[in-house]
């Protein structure tokens, strides 16, 4: 049996994808700013934020890349960004617990919207956007709808690095069906 992790392609050019996303989804896909600050416009003040998951889990090797990570264990934090009470987007950050170590508040966000206080971080440094088309067969396309019966044919993703004082950690952000409706 095939390797789910084999079967998801990131790149750094939308124009990478035959055919590519439409055009709802590729301006979510490239959008420069936070998440939490767009779903607050589309939603008129009622976003919100849901705690999926958190636990320490293993990295699959290209991650681990990505992070330039030492260990093969992350602190997995999994939330859904919600719209009027349904959710917009699914997000799944992965944090070495090197970098845990080092600031270890990203361990304890709560109900808090990591985007908001990485913003606010004067050290913090962000790499380029990555993008990848999801099908059934995927792991975080299943991750992203555990609680759907009604399996859209794909969904689009985005992920980023980001670096504080040289720790990094990865967000990986899942554009639901709600978003594109």
């Amino acid at each position: 049996m095939q390797d789910e992790r084999k079967l998801l392609r990131w790149s750094g050019s939308l124009d990478d994808f035959v055919p590519p996303p439409v055009a709802a989804a590729a301006a979510w896909l490239t959008e420069p700013g936070l998440l939490t600050e767009r779903l607050r416009a589309c939603c008129r003040g009622r976003q919100g934020l849901v705690v999926v998951s958190e636990r320490e889990a293993p990295l699959a090797t290209a991650e681990s890349a990505v992070l330039q990570a030492q260990g093969s264990v992350a602190f997995v934090r999994e939330i859904e960004l919600t719209c009027d009470g349904r959710p917009w987007v699914f997000a799944q950050s992965l944090i070495p617990l090197t970098t845990i170590a080092r600031h270890g508040w990203l361990s304890r966000l709560g109900d808090a919207a990591l985007g908001e206080r990485l913003a606010a971080s004067p050290e913090l440094k962000r790499g380029p956007l990555e993008f990848a088309r999801l099908t059934p067969g995927i792991a975080l396309f299943h991750r992203a709808l555990r609680e759907s019966a009604d399996l859209p044919a794909e969904l689009w993703a985005r992920r980023s690095w980001f670096a504080l004082d040289g720790a990094r950690l990865l967000v990986q952000e899942v554009f639901l069906p709600e978003t594109l409706g």
